[in-house]
């Protein structure tokens, strides 16, 4: 969304900072006029990838370096800006922190691009060093004219909430979740547990969620027509579904956590779908609010000593159970 408002309101926006997104693949846009931008993706994302097209739940990407130095769809970010094309170092507060670094692709610094050892989350799973980083980018640039129309839009229907009436409105439950009371979706049984205990002969370990956890191994059907592999289970989904994942887990007979397939290496290799690497995990609501970390009555629905973390979904208000998460 934010690359697109970029282009749609180029003539009125000083500059953006894009939080691990993309334009969908084919859809790729720049501004007409010069949008300065900075990117941040982590090195770990495979529910937005950086560098790679296909996500670990099926969908498809624009990589960064196409939005940036053009292609098919688009003359690139880099043109819109003037960009030199002299490349260097763009430092920060944060540089050596969890692998972080940025780089500016042009001497001017209008076109920055940072990575850090994570995965789909703010910057160290933090609200507060994400916003640093973005808010210090964003006040270099300046725009002091528009092109709009003659009249202002005025908001209507404003509703203004204290940080609690916030909280409690972002964390409803999603659409189609088992109220309190209901049958929970997981039941009695072994999987997912912690890899320093050992994982089962069906299981491999994975990182997740900034920790590791046991994930079932999901089989692959005959390659589909253009080459990808297709896996014996049903990719992704924000809600609870029979697709071919195991339900058992040693969670709490209250747990409204539920499992979901997606393309995750156990390796660590990027583009675990193009690798045929399909794995499970227990997907947990992440409450708290906005900030970084899920709250603890998340916690409670995830199996043994595992916790509920971001980093793996595109809902940021979903999280997967994983055990020693630095970031949970």
């Amino acid at each position: 969304m934010t690359y697109q408002l970029g282009v749609t309101l180029g003539d009125r926006l000083a500059a953006i900072a894009p939080q691990f997104g993309s334009f969908a693949q084919g859809f790729a846009a720049a501004p007409k006029s010069a949008v300065p931008v900075l990117d941040l993706h982590g090195s770990n994302d495979d529910t937005v990838p950086a560098n790679y097209s296909l996500a670990g739940n099926g969908y498809y990407y624009t990589p960064v370096e196409e939005i940036f130095h053009g292609g098919k769809y688009s003359g690139g970010w880099m043109k819109a800006n003037g960009c030199d094309g002299k490349p260097g170092l763009w430092p920060t507060k944060f540089d050596g922190q969890k692998q972080f670094w940025c780089i500016k692709l042009c001497s001017s610094g209008n076109v920055v691009r940072c990575a850090w050892k994570g995965g789909h989350n703010w910057l160290f799973g933090d609200a507060a060093s994400n916003g640093g980083l973005v808010t210090d980018f964003l006040l270099r640039w300046t725009k002091t004219s528009w092109k709009g129309a003659s009249r202002p839009r005025h908001l209507t229907d404003v509703r203004v909430l204290d940080g609690a009436a916030a909280d409690a409105a972002v964390a409803q439950p999603l659409p189609g979740w088992a109220a309190d009371g209901a049958a929970p979706t997981l039941t009695a049984g072994t999987h997912y547990g912690d890899p320093a205990s050992g994982c089962l002969d069906d299981e491999d370990a994975i990182v997740a969620g900034g920790g590791r956890v046991c994930a079932p191994k999901i089989g692959v059907k005959a390659a589909a027509a253009d080459g990808l592999p297709t896996p014996e289970c049903e990719l992704g989904g924000v809600v609870p579904s029979d697709n071919g994942c195991p339900t058992d887990a040693m969670a709490d007979k209250k747990s409204k956590a539920w499992p979901v397939c997606l393309a995750k290496d156990s390796a660590k290799a990027p583009g675990g779908y193009a690798n045929g690497a399909f794995h499970c995990l227990l997907v947990c609501p992440c409450g708290g609010g906005h900030g970084a970390k899920c709250d603890h009555a998340s916690h409670k629905h995830c199996p043994g000593k595992s916790r509920c973390a971001r980093g793996e979904l595109r809902k940021m208000d979903l999280g997967v159970c994983t055990y020693d998460a630095v970031d949970a």
